[in-house]
């Protein structure tokens, strides 16, 4: 089952660590998430900053955990962790994907980058890397433009 609406926060960093999530709809800080952000779920996160897509990323793992993993990165064994790690405020949006699998996932990931591309005439900012497929095809293009139009109205 996809959930349609994005959960969404404003994050605050500082030295390449979350000080804070607010909740976008509430304004209210938001100290510790909960399922399904915390779940083993297909998730795709969606990071941006003045109505701008930065970066799009999927993780199973706990999202915290996977932002985390990506901000500490120094790279050591090659990896150097997000790009976007030095920003000071940055939205972020994700959807949870119960149900589906890695290569349905990412080819909506990939579908939502390109989405981004035509929109805007450039691919998200700090975005390092895409996994093209056409395992999901038909849903895979539908739930991106979705997803855009979402980015945008917070953005």
């Amino acid at each position: 089952m996809i959930e349609h609406k994005p959960y969404i926060f404003d994050l605050e960093l500082s030295k390449a660590k979350i000080i804070s999530w607010t909740n976008f709809n509430t304004g209210k800080l938001t100290p510790k998430l909960s399922i399904p952000l915390t779940g083993f779920d297909y998730k795709i996160y969606v990071l941006t900053a003045d109505k701008k897509v930065l970066y799009i990323g999927t993780t199973k793992s706990s999202l915290k955990s996977r932002l985390n993993s990506g901000l500490k990165a120094n790279g050591k064994n090659g990896y150097h962790g997000y790009k976007w790690k030095n920003e000071k405020n940055i939205r972020i949006s994700v959807w949870n994907f119960s149900g589906l699998d890695k290569y349905q996932t990412e080819n909506i990931e990939a579908e939502l980058a390109h989405n981004v591309r035509t929109k805007t005439g450039k691919w998200p900012k700090f975005q390092n890397e895409i996994h093209f497929n056409n395992s999901y095809e038909e849903k895979g293009k539908r739930i991106p433009e979705n997803m855009y139009k979402q980015i945008i109205n917070c953005g």
